[in-house]
């Protein structure tokens, strides 16, 4: 599987690469019963400015100063065992903690698009080899009844169901999720970001997983059904530069 780096190309050869890459996997079928009509191989879905820094795709908002991807969503349990911390509105809902309103592919290109580099090394779901891939924080933020606003690191929302014990800080992995013949793998199932080891995700927890031992944090995640929105932002950024030109020698400077 191949991916795009796009740090090394400047801000407007990075939009450019950006377009090209949508183009190329929209070409694909589109998952089954999708929220919003397939865009044509024709017509990628446009990244719409706001300012020199901000940008927008479709639903997810990409700071390219901050370095950090902010979109939509809900909590979408707040109790019980789960395997995945994000999903679709079509993914596996009835075992992840949140629910995003963000197409998978705009997510993986926002990612890209911040300069980082997915490795996937996993084989399968439950896979115990410890995921690999740049870094990222996850960051939720809500309001409660009092519109006072909050904001946690999603591991703050799990736990350990056998010991009870919070999910311990730590980045997230950007894994990067694949194409196959039958199209982009996280936009035909809808997984985000996984608890449970799962190669279908753009994200994944790194930790060396033997069994599935992961439930919500009733103490710490709010209502099922609050709005929320979930900002990933990028640890190590590789500095952008502008694109590489000719270099053109005068003949005469070193005489």
């Amino acid at each position: 599987m191949r991916f795009f780096k796009l740090s090394c190309f400047g801000l407007s050869g990075v939009i450019l690469c950006t377009v090209s890459y949508l183009r190329a996997i929209q070409a694909s079928p589109p998952p089954a019963n999708p929220p919003t009509p397939k865009a044509s191989a024709a017509k990628a879905a446009p990244i719409e400015k706001i300012t020199d820094n901000l940008y927008r795709l479709g639903t997810l908002l990409i700071d390219m100063k901050a370095h950090t991807l902010t979109c939509p969503g809900e909590i979408n349990m707040d109790s019980g065992d789960v395997e995945y911390l994000a999903v679709t509105p079509m993914g596996k809902t009835y075992e992840s903690l949140l629910r995003l309103n963000v197409r998978p592919l705009y997510l993986q290109v926002g990612l890209l698009l911040l300069g980082l580099e997915p490795k996937n090394v996993l084989r399968y779901q439950g896979d115990p080899t410890s995921p690999q891939g740049d870094p990222v924080d996850i960051l939720v933020r809500w309001e409660d009844r009092n519109g006072i606003e909050h904001q946690v690191r999603a591991e703050d929302l799990l736990m350990e169901g056998s010991k009870g014990s919070p999910m311990p800080h730590h980045p997230w992995v950007f894994t990067g999720s694949r194409i196959l013949p039958e199209g982009f793998e996280a936009d035909l199932c809808g997984s985000l970001v996984a608890v449970w080891h799962d190669p279908a995700a753009i994200l994944d927890n790194p930790m060396q997983e033997i069994q599935n031992d992961w439930m919500v944090n009733p103490a710490k995640t709010p209502r099922r059904g609050t709005s929320i929105r979930v900002i990933f932002k990028a640890i190590h950024v590789p500095k952008q530069t502008s694109p590489s030109l000719p270099q053109h020698t005068d003949p005469d400077a070193k005489r």
